[in-house]
C-alpha cells in the first residue's frame, strides 16, 4: 500500500496538469496557434469588466485573428494589427471595416468556442 501512494500522487498532479486544450479534439489547431502567439496578452482582471479576449473576423477577405479588450467602463483602442492561419500579419487600416468580429477563446472561463473554423 505505501508503494501506490507516491504512484497515485504523480498520477493525481500528472492529470491535472494537462492542458484542457489537449483534451478537446473540437478546438480547431489554428484556434491554440493564435492563443499560444498572443498568450502574454491574453488576461483576465475581473470577468465581465476588464478581458482581453481571443478574436477572429473578417478583414479583406481573409480570417483574421487578434487579442481585443472587452472593458466595458475602459476608452480601449482598436486591434491594429492580426494574424492568419498561415501566420501572415495583417494590419487592420480601419477598424470599421473589420466584420463578423467571433470569440475564440475567453481568458475568463479559459475556453475556446466550440465552432470549427470556416475559412
Amino acid at each position: 500500500m505505501k508503494n501506490l501512494n507516491p504512484i497515485l500522487i504523480f498520477m493525481l498532479i500528472f492529470m491535472c496538469a494537462c492542458s484542457k486544450d489537449k483534451d478537446n479534439p473540437n478546438v480547431p489547431s489554428c484556434y491554440k496557434e493564435m492563443k499560444e502567439r498572443f498568450e502574454k496578452v491574453l488576461k483576465c482582471t475581473k470577468q465581465n469588466s476588464m478581458e482581453v479576449n481571443l478574436y477572429s473576423a473578417l478583414y479583406q477577405g481573409k480570417t483574421i485573428f487578434f487579442p481585443m479588450t472587452m472593458c466595458p467602463t475602459c476608452s480601449t483602442v482598436a486591434p491594429a494589427e492580426g494574424y492568419t492561419c498561415a501566420g501572415e500579419k495583417v494590419t487592420i487600416e480601419k477598424f470599421s471595416d473589420v466584420g463578423t468580429i467571433t470569440l475564440i477563446y475567453n481568458s475568463c472561463t479559459k475556453k475556446y468556442k466550440e465552432a470549427p473554423l470556416k475559412i
